[in-house]
């Protein structure tokens, strides 16, 4: 049983937590937050009693393993960086920063760091089966040359309005959250998942007409140019009067074969230019597949392999978004840099 130390004890830190009991292959044995009352009340559910308000106190324990990183989108560098200090695996949350330099930071210390240590990126849509079958489609050349895609983040948030912390008073989801990053980097990771490519330039649109509550623009638009010559389309609208758009709006666009959202149409021919549409995959997940991506970071260090996305791989998705908001705000493209080890 690998022993997991878990940072940040919000929504997904417990979703977290309770998936570890599920899947079977670990044991949460540590838990920390800088609100007391979450550390409290998680303590109790879980029955755990080792807790710590700082997330280098919890790394510095010789006997957790592995730790998971579920504090909000500005604050996983600082837990992150002692992770790695200490020779821990690590989970973190997508997106993996909220900048570029504290991409560029984390980055720099996975180079860094024991080349042993699994160190995994939270995008969980990889693991819904629908998307894994559209990844096997598009990398197994059944669509053709993937030349345009689009995915959407059309998302009614206005509630995280009220979610304010009681301990702080304050409220980092309106303060610094950026629809194209935050929820954006999804079907983007998605898409350069499929396409096999590396996004090289951005530029983008946004306006805040929706969602005034929050400090960033609440619309954001972003053409991606990939490394291939496919482009790829994201919007990101936090405040739309109905519910989130199915499987993302994803469409991807091959010279044999087009997706809709969970539909694909495959041509037998040439001639054949309107082939019927037809599922995906027969299985199907409804809400985000915890189980499973966190039984892919375990097994990965049990066997000594990769995650499903590694630190290189979610820092690119991540990278090219928070460069999709700095081309909005400038109004012109802008290159994007590609991450890897070495």
């Amino acid at each position: 049983m690998i022993r997991v130390g878990m940072i940040g004890l919000g929504h997904n830190g417990v979703a977290h937590a309770e998936a570890h009991r599920r899947v079977g292959k670990s044991e949460v044995v540590a838990l920390c937050d800088t609100n007391p009352v979450r550390l409290k009340e998680a303590s109790e559910r879980f029955d755990i009693s080792r807790t710590y308000r700082s997330a280098e106190e919890l790394c510095a324990q010789a006997d957790i393993e592995a730790v998971s990183i579920n504090t909000g989108d500005p604050f996983h560098t600082e837990p992150f960086l002692a992770a790695v200090r200490h020779g821990k695996h690590v989970l973190v949350e997508k997106p993996l920063a909220n900048s570029r330099e504290q991409v560029e930071t984390m980055v720099g210390a996975a180079r860094a760091a024991d080349p042993r240590l699994k160190l995994a990126v939270g995008y969980i849509l990889r693991f819904n089966p629908v998307f894994e079958a559209l990844h096997h489609l598009c990398r197994s050349g059944e669509l053709g040359q993937v030349y345009y895609t689009e995915g959407d983040y059309i998302h009614n948030l206005l509630y995280q309005a009220r979610q304010t912390d009681a301990s702080t008073g304050l409220n980092w989801y309106l303060e610094h959250e950026r629809p194209i990053v935050g929820g954006g980097s999804h079907p983007l990771d998605l898409l350069r998942w499929f396409s096999g490519a590396q996004v090289v330039e951005v530029s983008g649109y946004s306006n805040h007409v929706a969602f005034p509550a929050m400090k960033q623009e609440d619309c954001q638009v972003a053409l991606f140019r990939f490394d291939s010559g496919a482009i790829a389309k994201v919007a990101a609208l936090y405040a739309p009067r109905l519910k989130m758009a199915p499987y993302y709006n994803l469409r991807v666009y091959g010279t044999r074969g087009t997706v809709e959202r969970d539909q694909v149409a495959l041509a037998r021919d040439e001639e054949d230019v309107h082939p019927a549409l037809r599922p995906v995959a027969a299985d199907r997940i409804a809400g985000h597949p915890y189980d499973r991506e966190i039984e892919d970071w375990l097994d990965a260090i049990q066997e000594d392999r990769s995650p499903c996305c590694d630190l290189f791989d979610g820092a690119n998705s991540t990278v090219a978004t928070l460069i999709a908001a700095e081309a909005m705000a400038l109004g012109k493209p802008l290159p994007v840099p590609v991450y890897r080890r070495t």
